[in-house]
């Protein structure tokens, strides 16, 4: 079995230390293959915030991949954001901006979302360029065969659907539907994003839903399926426990699984919030 955890919106400036330590023992007693960290590793992008975001990764077992958010870009230091923008998040986390991970089978490849400045007023919004759509393909080239495909951003790209929390669409990334469209070709099967601090799932095909369209070429119409995942540690949530989402990948099926702080522990949802079958797994 393959075991990754996405953890997102770490947000260290709001943290809570006992949890933090909760949360390290916890995804190392999960011995997983891949740790993803899908952006917000700060809460301003301080320094000292970025340290120990620093001393998290350091202290984890496994493998890391990681995003920015925009609260990895200061906001304080004007000419900084619009010059080196990723200065910090380079010196303290990597220089690699969309990080790929490959093993047999799964293939898992990161999209920066974060910008500089927007033509906007809120430049916390997320966007891709279209330089990073097209360039899609490339970055899947090595990807095993019937490795499932996973992108890692930090904005998310489809809406909650219901529920008191429900998605505002300011928050969808610039071109999410384009971006979505590209992700069907490439045959991408999980999206996970963070931003918001929920946990929700939703799913993309085109032409609209039904598991009965089939392609001229006879196949059925490829799935998207998108999740988003609760802040870990901040203090900043928004009407749910901290949290992460753990993927678990065997046989040629992806299960994810919402991880929550209860204050004493961290608990699997017994049931999953996703649950794909690999095209490979399910036909003759």
């Amino acid at each position: 079995m393959t075991r990754l955890a996405q953890v997102s919106d770490l947000h260290f400036g709001s943290e809570d230390p006992a949890t933090t330590e909760t949360l390290i023992h916890e995804l190392n007693r999960a011995r997983l293959d891949l740790v993803i960290l899908s952006g917000d590793l700060t809460l301003a992008a301080r320094n000292d915030e970025f340290e120990r975001a620093r001393d998290f990764i350091d202290r984890l077992e496994a493998p890391t991949l990681s995003v920015p958010g925009n609260h990895d870009i200061t906001p304080w230091n004007i000419p900084e954001r619009m010059f080196q923008p990723y200065k910090r998040w380079r010196r303290h986390v990597g220089e690699d901006l969309e990080p790929t991970w490959f093993s047999d089978d799964v293939a898992v490849v990161g999209l920066n979302t974060a910008r500089r400045m927007r033509f906007k007023l809120d430049w916390s919004r997320g966007s891709l360029s279209r330089a990073q759509i097209r360039g899609l393909g490339a970055r899947f080239e090595g990807a095993a065969r019937h490795a499932f495909r996973i992108i890692v951003a930090h904005h998310p790209f489809l809406e909650e659907e219901d529920g008191e929390f429900a998605t505002k669409p300011k928050a969808i990334v610039q071109r999410a539907q384009r971006a979505l469209a590209a992700f069907v070709d490439e045959r991408v099967d999980l999206v996970t994003a963070g931003h918001l601090h929920r946990t929700y799932a939703a799913a993309f095909q085109t032409p609209p839903a039904t598991a009965a369209v089939v392609t001229e070429v006879g196949e059925p119409q490829h799935r998207v399926t998108v999740i988003q995942a609760g802040t870990a540690l901040s203090s900043r949530t928004r009407g749910e426990a901290n949290a992460f989402n753990l993927i678990e990948i065997e046989a040629g099926r992806m299960e994810v699984h919402p991880v929550s702080w209860t204050g004493v522990k961290w608990e699997r949802a017994a049931d999953p919030l996703v649950r794909i079958d690999h095209p490979s797994a399910t036909t003759p």
